[in-house]
C-alpha cells in the first residue's frame, strides 16, 4: 500500500477520474442520443462524414425531381403570372422558383421556360421569366403580367446534400 501511495499525487489521481469522466460521458451520449432526438437542421452538414446523408434527400410527390437540392415540379400551364404563384404552386405547398433557382433549374432541363418569384418592374408591369440555355437573346427576362408562360414549382430538399 506504501508503494502505491508513494506514487500517488494530485495530477496521477485528476488524470485517472479525467479519463474516466471523458469515457463515462462518451457513453452516456451513446446511449440517450439517437436520431429521433436530434431536431432538424441542429448539426451542421460539414461536421457529418462524407456521404453520411447520401440518399436521404427527399422531395415530395408533387415535386420530385432533385437538383442540387431543390425540388421541381413538372412543367405546369402555360399560365400568367399571378395564377401560376397564387394559384398552381401556392395550394401544393410550393413556390415559384427564384431568378438564381431557375437558371439552376432550366440549365439542367436543357429546355424550356419558368415564371419565377421575381417582380422585375424594369418596364411598367413585368415579371421574371428564365428559359432554358441556347437562345440567342439570353436566359432572363422581362415578361408582361398577362403573357402565358408554363411554371416550374420548387421546394428545398429535406438533407441536401449537394
Amino acid at each position: 500500500m506504501r508503494r502505491v501511495r508513494k506514487h500517488l499525487s494530485f495530477a496521477n489521481v485528476m488524470s485517472v477520474v479525467a479519463v474516466f469522466l471523458a469515457l463515462g460521458g462518451g457513453a452516456y451520449a451513446a446511449k440517450k442520443l439517437s436520431g429521433k432526438s436530434i431536431k432538424n437542421n441542429s448539426i451542421a452538414k460539414k461536421k457529418l462524414k462524407a456521404n453520411v446523408l447520401k440518399g436521404l434527400d427527399t422531395c415530395p410527390s408533387n415535386a420530385p425531381t432533385n437538383i442540387r437540392g431543390i425540388c421541381i415540379s413538372g412543367s405546369q400551364g402555360p399560365t400568367d403570372w399571378d395564377t401560376a404563384n397564387q394559384q398552381i404552386c401556392r395550394p401544393q405547398g410550393l413556390r415559384a422558383p427564384t431568378i438564381g433557382e431557375a437558371l439552376i433549374i432550366m440549365t439542367n432541363l436543357g429546355s424550356g421556360e419558368t415564371w419565377t418569384d421575381e417582380v422585375t418592374d424594369l418596364t411598367n408591369g413585368t415579371r421574371g421569366l428564365v428559359t432554358a440555355p441556347g437562345g440567342p437573346t439570353g436566359q432572363i427576362f422581362a415578361a408582361p403580367v398577362g403573357s402565358s408562360h408554363p411554371v416550374r414549382c420548387v421546394i428545398n430538399a429535406t438533407n441536401p446534400t449537394s
